[in-house]
């Protein structure tokens, strides 16, 4: 009797505990649903792709993805070594760029290729800029974009399903529904406040330029990365080719990026909030004198270009100083760089993709103003292993062997550290030319026609040099580096700042078979040279530019200046006589 009391005892305890626990499960999925992120809500996940779709995305991934992304999907593919940062690893399922809440699945559907609801396929369609993920679009039709979507989310995600409704969820950032607050002085001030509070100044630094922890990083596979540099939007890698849209920097605060050290900021800042932060760090993006974003070439995601470096002419000394009025009035040339992958040892991994230059020149001097972003001042400590005038220098490039272990991206932040550089090298005998030949990019061509390179190192040297061909020794030029000179160098914040003053040269006093003589309104060509002594950059490994022009702008004639003032008093005069004359003969009066 007791046993059979305690048992319908025990079934009405069990019963009890069951309803509270119903009801406590309840109320906490209740306030799961009411505890979801500000902006956010609850989304479906979307049906597994037909079967056709998975296997024509096949062919297409084995024909155009396989190369990066390898055989399994394991971001290992033959080019893998060589990128940095690496291609993704599908296999757990970490995908960066998306409008879910941080650690989820990005929104993928095989049936909708529309806008914002659909992740995976935008990231197709627009590549990742900042990365070797390109735009598929032109290239890819919508459908096989979808079909090879279907093929990764379903068979090279090994860790995660997609369709699996007890293991994964969709929280969806209404992103369009979320009106963005206008970019008022006030919003971006308060921006940067939160910035500040909100510690991001810690990874992206003081001024923004990703030089807060530029080298301690790593993503979930152990590879370095770097904090994202806000002023140049366009390398953010979820700018869906549209830099300057503050909606993707909005995201990307709400979401974080997954498999990366980026959080979402989502659960401890407001709507509000946010859009402030993304107003901050829109306005850092560099832009145009008159403050409206650069043109952006659409084939390359990068500012568009002009090859012209144009030279003001001033009166009386060039200032030293960055900040006198002349330089801050001077119109500046974005120049674009690339890594020198011609010949050993190549750049693969080039981290100075821009330098800005502006120049000025008065009846002696030409004067460039160099600036480029470089997340460390790196100086070289001890004495280089090889003279200034070497070329032909061993530098580490990359090991012949394959796997991550010897991959670029596991090299990061590993190389002995060497000086950052700047250089410029222009034509000697650049009138003697015949159209359209030029002296060779890399130091010149041959002894017929020589390259006048001048350049700058983080050790505080300036030199002269003559190039006569990529792989032969410079010559020095220490007649010519007596008459150059550096007016300023600075490292702050994660951005370099040189002025360098060379001869402007003429024919009288100046050697024309050794230096480059500057003449005004004519087009010389110029090359330049930049040196990450982080990234190991020696001797040919660096970043190059194409050819650009050095083009002293003629003075303005004092005429310009005249001829307006006196044909305005000459068209007052004409007016007065003209009204004087209606009047008079309105009056009846004759002049």
């Amino acid at each position: 009797m007791n046993n059979s009391s305690s048992l319908k005892a025990g079934r009405l305890l069990t019963a009890a505990f069951g309803v509270v626990l119903i009801a406590g499960s309840t109320g906490g999925f209740a306030f799961a649903e009411e505890a979801l992120p500000e902006g956010f809500k609850k989304g479906e996940l979307a049906p597994e792709p037909a079967a056709e779709m998975i296997e024509a995305g096949k062919r297409v991934y084995f024909t155009k993805c396989v190369w990066c992304h390898g055989v399994d999907g394991a971001g290992d593919g033959p080019s893998a070594d060589r990128l940095w940062p690496r291609p993704r690893n599908f296999n757990q399922g970490t995908f960066k760029i998306r409008r879910t809440a941080s650690g989820e699945l990005p929104l993928f559907d095989a049936k909708k290729s529309t806008p914002g609801q659909n992740d995976l396929f935008e990231t197709l369609t627009h590549g990742l800029p900042g990365s070797a993920m390109p735009s598929w679009e032109g290239i890819l039709t919508e459908e096989q974009r979808l079909q090879v979507l279907s093929f990764v989310t379903t068979q090279l995600v090994k860790d995660r399903k997609f369709t699996d409704k007890q293991s994964e969820a969709q929280t969806v950032l209404q992103l369009d529904d979320l009106k963005p607050i206008p970019a008022t002085e006030e919003s971006v001030t308060k921006g940067a406040e939160l910035v500040k509070e909100k510690k991001c100044v810690e990874c992206h630094g003081t001024e923004g330029r990703g030089d807060g922890n530029a080298f301690n990083l790593k993503d979930d596979w152990g590879f370095s990365i770097q904090p994202a540099n806000w002023h140049k939007c366009w390398n953010f890698r979820g700018s869906r080719q549209d830099p300057y849209n503050v909606k993707n920097i909005f995201r990307t605060f709400s979401t974080g990026v997954n498999g990366t050290p980026m959080p979402s900021f989502a659960d401890n800042s407001t709507v509000e909030e946010r859009w402030h932060i993304a107003n901050f760090v829109n306005s850092l993006c560099e832009r145009k004198a008159d403050g409206k974003p650069l043109d952006i070439d659409p084939l390359a995601d990068k500012p568009k270009i002009n090859f012209v470096v144009s030279s003001g002419v001033v009166e009386g000394e060039i200032p030293a100083d960055p900040e006198h009025e002349l330089w801050k009035n001077r119109a500046r040339r974005y120049v674009a760089m690339g890594g020198q992958i011609t010949h050993k040892p190549r750049n693969f991994v080039n981290r100075i993709d821009d330098i800005w230059v502006k120049s000025l020149y008065n009846d002696k001097h030409v004067v460039f103003m160099f600036q480029w972003d470089d997340r460390t001042k790196s100086v070289a400590t001890g004495k280089l292993p090889w003279a200034p005038t070497e070329v032909n220098i061993d530098v580490k490039e990359q090991d012949p062997k394959t796997g991550e272990e010897g991959s670029i991206a596991t090299h990061q932040n590993n190389y002995a550290v060497y000086n950052d550089a700047i250089a410029m090298e222009t034509a000697v005998k650049w009138k003697e030319l015949p159209s359209p030949i030029k002296p060779r990019y890399l130091f010149g061509s041959n002894e017929q026609y020589p390259v006048d390179i001048v350049k700058w190192e983080a050790d505080g040297s300036l030199r002269a040099f003559e190039g006569t061909g990529w792989d032969k020794n410079f010559a020095e030029r220490d007649t010519y580096e007596e008459n150059i000179k550096i007016l300023h160098s600075e490292w702050k914040d994660g951005r370099w700042t040189v002025i360098i003053q060379r001869p402007l040269g003429n024919k009288k006093d100046q050697d024309y078979d050794e230096d480059t003589f500057f003449e005004m309104g004519q087009y010389i060509p110029t090359v330049f040279f930049a040196w990450d002594g982080h990234n190991g950059d020696a001797g040919r490994k660096m970043a190059v530019s194409a050819f650009y022009y050095t083009f002293l702008e003629p003075p303005t004639p004092r005429e310009a200046y005249i001829y307006p003032v006196v044909i305005a008093f000459g068209v007052v005069l004409l007016e007065g006589w003209v009204l004087t004359r209606r009047s008079n003969k309105r009056k009846g009066k004759t002049l």
